[in-house]
């Protein structure tokens, strides 16, 4: 069976509403022209089940995302979530503090006076496969320690560019939290990581 064009239609992995290639099929290099899309209906990476729900372009701290320039390697697939924590839009957010030029340490979010969750460490980043294999961990005492100064209160936003023939919910290849700490302003982007 073929489309318009003659060729085969994608018969990879399905998320939401987008089925990507198959594994090892290359993707058309004009897919890297085409508009940005948001995979409506897909499950989150494993990591943030219980944690998020699907964005919509009205949403104050994904706003951004929506316009998909965070895509860093330029795919037009991204799925976009507003961080949700029983029920809680208005979160405690903090991260750990970078020593050095690349991505936070650790990003952490919690509804107020709860229990902190993890949304970004950056060993995620270093291992660069996508968030196959991670898990949600709680923050250590010692990581508590580091962060505690720099809680604010805001709303949180995460997007994720997923390559053309990913094979799972976890297999993206860029991530981007974006932040909104005061109202009517410009999110803040916090994490910008490549992951694949």
């Amino acid at each position: 069976m073929t489309d318009k064009s003659g060729q085969s239609p994608p018969t990879g992995f399905v998320l939401g509403d987008h089925t990507f290639l198959s594994p090892g099929v290359a993707g058309p290099r004009s897919r890297l022209r085409a508009p940005k899309k948001a995979i409506r209906g897909a499950l989150p990476p494993t990591y943030l089940d219980g944690l998020v729900r699907e964005s919509s372009p009205k949403s104050p701290s994904a706003s951004a995302l929506f316009r998909g320039e965070f895509c860093g390697h330029g795919e037009p697939t991204m799925a976009i979530y507003d961080v949700v924590i029983d029920g809680q839009l208005d979160l405690e957010v903090s991260v750990i503090a970078p020593v050095d030029e690349g991505n936070v340490p650790l990003m952490v979010a919690r509804r107020p006076g709860g229990p902190w969750f993890a949304l970004f460490r950056r060993e995620w980043q270093d291992e660069q496969g996508g968030l196959i294999g991670v898990g949600q961990s709680p923050p250590t005492p010692k990581e508590i320690a580091l962060f505690q100064s720099h809680i604010r209160q805001g709303r949180v936003s995460i997007g994720f560019e997923y390559p053309c023939d990913a094979d799972s919910r976890d297999r993206v290849s860029w991530l981007t939290i974006d932040a909104l700490f005061e109202p009517g302003a410009e999110p803040l982007c916090v994490v910008d990581a490549e992951m694949a």
